[in-house]
């Protein structure tokens, strides 16, 4: 349905401004090959050119929308559920809002820890593990990835009853759910394909990569690790952020935008990504690059991985 409406737009003429390359992934169950294995191969391109990457893997099997991305971009998705209605007649902002604070007071009736790194102004889950077509886009390239998925009770997972029949009476009668993941997925792709400046909010993503550290010391004895030039670089990459946003919105204002300056500053944006990544790769998996992302070895979410591993091991 999303490359249906693409196909339309440019039938009338409306054409994205930025490339937009549409993929269905083989061999997912499989090591994750497909993906993994083109990702690889034009690795050099995507590392210059590319601008994010959005994954969708289990789209749609309830009415509960749950959205990830690096925290350079959570601000924007939220922002985009403002725009668009939930079946349930709020928007799907609110929708999303309720969802997740019925779940943190459903963890916290059975006492379990709210593990989802969700914070109030952003929505989104900022805690990236492995286990979908994503991981190659953002382990190994290091390009910013987006999450959309709506889920719910989904007890027919990976079985033979996971059929039409249970998608029309139980999943998602009518489709409603998966016509607003359509247009979500649309919007969001094409705010990313026509914006004058990317959409990046980088103190953001300085704040994030606080709270990883945070977690990472939280009850831990870490006497022997001195981490105060990593919290100095942590506070100067947010007021660098700060600077940037100001130097965003100055520039959105005024009458007309410089193409060079565009150019110039979305250039430096999406160079950002690239540099948390290491060429040796993270301790004992040198394919895993992202110094702020990792897996544990299920699809577990690791942040700040290197630094995790050896706090946990105390390899000081």
């Amino acid at each position: 349905e999303l490359t249906r409406a693409l196909g339309e737009l440019k039938k009338r003429g409306i054409r994205p401004r930025r490339t937009m390359v549409i993929c269905s992934w083989d061999g997912e169950e499989v090591g994750l090959t497909g993906s993994t294995e083109w990702g690889e191969q034009f690795a050099d391109d995507l590392r210059s050119k590319a601008v994010a990457y959005i994954n969708v893997d289990e789209a749609t099997s309830g009415p509960n929308f749950h959205g990830q991305a690096v925290a350079s971009l959570a601000p924007m998705l939220a922002e985009t559920t403002q725009s668009l209605q939930d079946p349930s007649g709020k928007t799907l902002y609110e929708a999303w809002k309720a969802t997740i604070e019925r779940e943190r007071a459903e963890r916290k009736q059975s006492s379990q820890m709210n593990d989802s790194g969700v914070t109030s102004t952003t929505l989104a889950d900022t805690r990236i593990g492995s286990g979908s077509d994503h991981t190659v886009f953002l382990n190994f390239i290091g390009m910013p990835v987006i999450g959309l998925q709506f889920d719910g009770d989904y007890g027919v997972y990976h079985s033979a009853y996971d059929d039409f029949y249970w998608m029309n009476h139980f999943g998602d009668p009518g489709y409603r759910y998966h016509t607003l993941m359509s247009q979500f997925w649309g919007v969001t792709s094409l705010r990313l394909a026509n914006a004058d400046l990317l959409p990046f909010d980088f103190a953001t993503y300085a704040g994030n990569v606080r709270e990883f550290l945070d977690e990472l010391t939280k009850g831990k004895d870490t006497v022997q690790l001195d981490l105060s030039s990593v919290r100095k670089q942590i506070d100067d990459f947010e007021a660098a952020g700060k600077r940037l946003d100001q130097k965003l919105s100055s520039t959105l204002s005024s009458s007309k935008i410089d193409p060079k300056v565009a150019s110039e500053l979305n250039r430096g944006m999406m160079q950002v990504e690239r540099n948390w990544l290491n060429p040796d790769g993270i301790p004992g998996r040198p394919w895993f690059k992202h110094i702020l992302y990792g897996a544990r070895f299920t699809y577990a979410h690791l942040e700040l991985p290197g630094l995790a591993e050896a706090v946990e091991k105390q390899d000081w």
